[in-house]
């Protein structure tokens, strides 16, 4: 496998360079070819150059998990879907290769990540009277089924390697419909899913992901990058214009910014940018990769509706802390200065189980990533909207089975660190 995957990651970078050589847009080398694919497939120029690759053994109208994960194992070259039989949990430590960007893996960051939610334990707990735990809670005025938000995930031609070929549905795979799965499977389950901004994409790009946020009425959220302050108070205006109840700005997409094509900038922000952006927009602003206690408290002070303590699913840097090693330090800080601000946290959620570890943690909810971009892959809005089912199944058994009445009162002694 990992000889078909290396190969399938280089014809893709390999076609992205010709393409993008062929429209002139850049002068393109081996490093820079995965930026060129994106602004290629974003423009839409794959369309009239090949016809779609059809992707033989899909399973057309899913049943399962096992069968949504094939089809996205199949579609992806940039994954391996290693957990597509159940056992093998995605850890980072398969055949999918390390890449930024990319899906990533075998990069020490995103392995942390895995390895501490494994490395924590739950108390079981049989002796008490709660069969039916509450698993409801409210985000930023949203009323939600369960603590859980779908990752901000996107690009399928630099993260996935999907351009330009046929999905399950035997139509040609595009970010758009990519878009849909995530936002009316979460939205048909009772949650939130995220419009994502790419630093590349066009802004046109930007609002036909907008279309389909609008479409639910303030059952679906937008993420936008960290951007110059006018192109992000640009954005925020379409982002209020399409109903979304809150937005996100991935602040750990800052390290890009060495990176960026001309026209597509990237930057840190300060405490007055963080003040600037809170104070420009209407709707709460949230901002995601949060990894220390001086930085969450940075943006409480600012006024941020929410933080995600996120180290980008360990793929911007590779030596960082877990996010649960630095989750709980963050929450004391923040809490004990008085500040209400909910902190989510991503990095590592593979099932209900580790959700409901960030909870005993001190995590308002948690944001899901590569489970749930395969189940859009693979399935569109069914297959997320089964990823959402067998979650809050394994949420609500291990609700059950340590005692837990409520996921917006979750006692921290049902954790344990694993010796």
């Amino acid at each position: 496998m990992d000889n078909k995957l290396d190969q399938n990651r280089r014809e893709f970078l390999t076609k992205g360079a010709v393409l993008a050589a062929a429209a002139g847009t850049l002068a393109l080398t081996a490093s820079s070819s995965a930026h060129a694919a994106e602004a290629v497939a974003t423009t839409g120029a794959t369309a009239s150059a090949e016809e779609p690759k059809a992707i033989t053994g899909y399973i057309k109208e899913p049943k399962n998990l096992k069968d949504v994960l094939g089809n996205a194992r199949k579609i992806m070259s940039t994954c391996a879907a290693c957990d597509v039989a159940g056992a093998g949990r995605c850890n980072g430590k398969g055949p999918c290769g390390e890449g930024v960007p990319g899906m990533g893996g075998m990069r020490q960051s995103f392995v942390r990540n895995i390895e501490a939610f494994e490395g924590m334990s739950l108390t079981m707990r049989s002796l008490h009277n709660v069969s039916k735990p509450k698993m409801e809670t409210e985000l930023l005025g949203v009323k939600l089924a369960m603590p859980i938000l779908t990752g901000v995930t996107g690009g399928l031609t630099y993260n996935m390697g999907a351009a330009n070929k046929l999905a399950f549905d035997g139509e040609v795979m595009t970010e758009d419909k990519y878009a849909r799965g995530i936002i009316e499977g979460a939205a048909n389950s009772g949650c939130l899913g995220w419009a994502a901004d790419g630093i590349e994409d066009p802004l046109d790009t930007y609002k036909r992901r907008l279309e389909v946020v609008k479409e639910f009425k303030g059952r679906a959220i937008a993420q936008i990058k960290p951007r110059t302050q006018q192109e992000i108070f640009e954005r925020i205006d379409l982002v209020q214009n399409a109903g979304a109840p809150f937005f996100a700005i991935d602040i750990d997409s800052a390290g890009r910014a060495a990176r960026a094509l001309p026209g597509n900038t990237v930057e840190p922000k300060d405490l007055k940018k963080l003040k600037e952006i809170v104070k420009y927009a209407k709707i709460p602003f949230m901002a995601k990769g949060v990894m220390t206690v001086e930085e969450a408290l940075m943006c409480a002070e600012a006024g941020c509706g929410a933080i995600v303590v996120s180290n980008h699913g360990g793929r911007v840097l590779s030596s960082t802390p877990a996010t649960m090693h630095v989750l709980p330090a963050i929450v004391k800080a923040v809490r004990d200065r008085g500040y209400k601000m909910p902190i989510l946290v991503d990095g590592g959620v593979r099932d209900g189980g580790d959700v409901l570890k960030a909870l005993a943690s001190g995590a308002h909810a948690v944001l899901v990533g590569r489970p749930m971009l395969r189940a859009s892959l693979g399935g569109g809005v069914k297959g997320v909207e089964m990823q959402f089912k067998r979650f809050q199944g394994e949420l609500e058994s291990s609700m059950v089975l340590t005692g837990t009445a409520d996921v917006r009162n979750v006692d921290p002694a049902i954790l344990l660190q694993s010796v």
